[in-house]
């Protein structure tokens, strides 16, 4: 989907993925922190900081909701001269890095250790607390699940990511959007 627009380009890649409690949801947890999360992640150190074409990226697990099957999301906006094209064929080009090549062992610990910080810090209140129980009371069914979280993150091995990447990180199970400004050259080639 393209959209002429007097704004800034932007551009949203969504892909189709079971929701919580299947274990894919949570392989997406760690691609999400992977890919995203901090200067040190995958696409910012590639796409903003080496390549310099997008001026922002980021990523999201479980758009819009998580209770029904849900979208991975990427938003990113290129850095101009840089176009939208470019830059999706450029995340396409580090999404097939992930089906290709086994993320190192410090990496992936790495990961683990973000996510194990983020969610002990959720909890630090009495309404982050409730939050995460009545969460996985309505997602899970069952607010003991809690327990489990780091537990089966615990369990996400290199192989997973590259498994469900393939699985699920594919055209033919994605929706493109992009904002182009009115005008513009830019053709969509999806």
């Amino acid at each position: 989907m393209e959209v002429e627009f007097e704004a800034s380009p932007q551009l949203i890649i969504g892909y189709h993925k079971p929701s919580l409690p299947h274990f894919d949801d949570y392989v997406f947890d760690v691609i999400d922190i992977l890919l995203s999360d901090g200067r040190t992640s995958r696409l910012y150190k590639v796409l903003v900081e080496e390549k310099k074409i997008a001026l922002s990226i980021s990523t999201a697990n479980g758009l819009p909701g998580s209770r029904y099957p849900n979208l991975f999301t990427i938003f990113a906006t290129p850095r101009s001269p840089h176009t939208c094209d470019e830059l999706e064929e450029e995340i396409y080009t580090q999404i097939d890095k992930l089906k290709k090549e086994v993320v190192t062992p410090y990496e992936l610990t790495k990961v683990k250790n973000r996510l194990e910080a983020s969610f002990i810090r959720s909890l630090n209140s009495n309404a982050g607390l409730a939050s995460r129980l009545s969460y996985y009371q309505i997602v899970a069914g069952d607010w003991r699940y809690l327990e489990e979280h780091l537990k089966i993150i615990e369990r996400v091995i290199p192989e997973d990511i590259m498994e469900v990447v393939s699985k699920c990180l594919i055209k033919e199970n994605r929706t493109v959007a992009k904002i182009v400004k009115k005008g513009s050259d830019e053709k969509s080639v999806n």
